[in-house]
């Protein structure tokens, strides 16, 4: 072997991979195996080899880069079997991967140097599975149809949904819906539902909820379209809908309040059902004049609703209806008419004097606000013409203020609010026991037995100053003829054939 090839044969016995640390004999060593021939370092190995077997704890450079470095880079046995059996190539990208790994110091126990070792262990493979031991391209497209999926689904939910609120594709249809004063918005989602109006309860009242639409909705019968959206729906249901049509209602002076709320039934404005509820105990203003006055009854408020023309609007809430006659009924009563109260207690008081009564029984029986109403409605059933009206009412304090003559009113008008509106009462009737009934209980009635109007509250404010107690109508004259004394009334009835 020439020199050249055995420069080339040391160099492919030292050098290796050139990304792997190697241990090379000193310079005068290879300046020594440079002289020697062939057999020489045939011979020189031999001896090497001989030196391994019998001092084993010392190696000679190039078995150790073969032993050790080869072994922590290739593994042992199976592993480097196993290293070699990939047709891919994939051993390189692992080889790869070792040589990235860092590099630990370690000590050596016996002479305290460090020395460098790398770490063993067979390389990790590149994970070609996803979740689920799912191959990543079945999971991408798992993935993606989940997700076409739910888009999907969610555009046709938004859809539905805007299609109800906008009231999208639905035929033209007129449809009439009942809605009550204490319905809740529960009630009243469920009748539109019913109705064919709207097709999810649920996302009504979310949107109700929203907008606070059960305060505007009021009550009544309303004609809906099917093409109303929400917004439209609860504007054609509120107390202030511009489509809605206005009627003008004329309440007679002296009707009750169960003919009132018949009337505004029939005119389309509030049901009757829906007036005596909120008259019992729906929430009203706080008007002066009702104190006193206690609530709990559907006819309560007596007295009070004040007769008059009035514009209402269809389907109009019960409370709006009553508040409307009673800021009329505050109207009227003027600062004239409080006035006259005080001045009409006085005149009581000196006729309560003068037929013996005390101050005690005077002061408890100071006429109130609500008396003084209470008189006018008497008056209101009783009289004839505006004219008498005056005269009829001296007839009733005469009686109140000298009960020890008088005791009973013997007013029929007030009986036949208690048993029914009839046009005479029977011998029968006078035997009912009811507190209306002024023939068998003594004073003034409970209350308002209709609602007055100006005239009759005028004239139970300011009574003409007579000596009358009693009056009966004249079949001839059609007004009342007035008696000062028991003896000429029964006189008169006698004149016309009665008792």
């Amino acid at each position: 072997m020439d020199e050249k090839n055995i420069n080339d044969h040391k160099s492919d016995q030292l050098t290796g991979s050139e990304d792997f640390t190697v241990i090379l004999p000193e310079d005068n060593e290879l300046k020594r195996l440079e002289e020697m021939n062939l057999d020489e370092l045939i011979e020189d190995a031999k001896k090497s080899a001989d030196m391994v077997d019998s001092e084993p704890d010392v190696q000679d450079p190039i078995e150790h880069f073969k032993d050790e470095t080869y072994r922590q880079i290739f593994g042992e046995g199976d592993d480097l079997r196993r290293m070699f059996e990939n047709e891919d190539g994939l051993w390189q990208q692992e080889i790869a991967d070792i040589e990235q790994e860092p590099v630990q110091m370690e000590e050596d126990p016996e002479n305290g140097t460090e020395e460098i070792s790398m770490r063993k262990g067979r390389p990790k493979r590149k994970d070609r599975y996803g979740m689920f031991g799912i191959p990543h391209i079945l999971s991408t497209c798992f993935w993606l149809i989940l997700v076409v999926t739910i888009g999907v689904s969610l555009g046709r939910v938004i859809w539905l949904c805007a299609s109800d609120v906008l009231a999208f594709g639905r035929e033209e249809k007129i449809l009439e819906v009942r809605i009550d004063n204490d319905d809740t918005l529960d009630e009243i989602t469920q009748k539109l539902h019913d109705a064919g109006l709207i097709r999810y309860p649920g996302l009504f009242k979310l949107y109700a909820g929203f907008t606070d639409a059960r305060e505007e909705i009021g009550s009544g019968t309303f004609s809906l379209n099917t093409l109303y959206d929400y917004h439209a729906l609860v504007d054609s249901m509120s107390s202030y809908a511009s489509d809605r049509k206005e009627v003008t209602i004329t309440i007679p002076e002296g009707y009750t309040c169960a003919q009132i709320f018949a009337l505004m039934e029939e005119n389309g404005v509030c049901s009757a059902e829906e007036l005596e509820n909120y008259a019992k105990d729906g929430e009203l203003e706080d008007y002066w004049f009702l104190e006193g006055v206690k609530r709990g009854d559907k006819y309560s408020l007596e007295g009070f609703l004040f007769p008059d023309t009035y514009d209402f609007y269809q389907n109009t809430s019960a409370g709006r209806v009553l508040e409307k006659m009673l800021d009329n009924f505050e109207y009227r009563y003027n600062d004239d008419m409080k006035a006259s109260l005080d001045a009409l207690n006085e005149k009581l008081a000196a006729k309560m004097s003068a037929n013996g009564y005390g101050d005690d029984y005077i002061q408890e029986h100071k006429m109130t606000l609500r008396d003084v109403v209470t008189v006018a409605s008497l008056i209101e059933k009783e009289t004839a013409g505006s004219e008498e009206s005056a005269n009829i009412a001296s007839v009733i304090y005469n009686r109140l203020t000298n009960q020890d003559a008088w005791p009973y009113l013997n007013i029929d008008a007030a009986l036949l609010y208690a048993i029914g509106h009839r046009d005479e009462i029977s011998v029968e009737d006078m035997q009912a026991d009811t507190p209306y009934n002024t023939y068998k209980y003594a004073g003034l009635v409970p209350g308002p037995i209709a609602n007055p109007g100006l005239n009759s509250l005028n004239a139970a404010l300011k009574p003409n100053d007579t000596g009358y107690y009693c009056y009966a109508l004249d079949p001839e004259t059609k007004a009342h003829y007035f008696s000062e004394t028991l003896e000429e009334h029964n006189n008169f009835l006698a004149g016309l054939g009665g008792e």
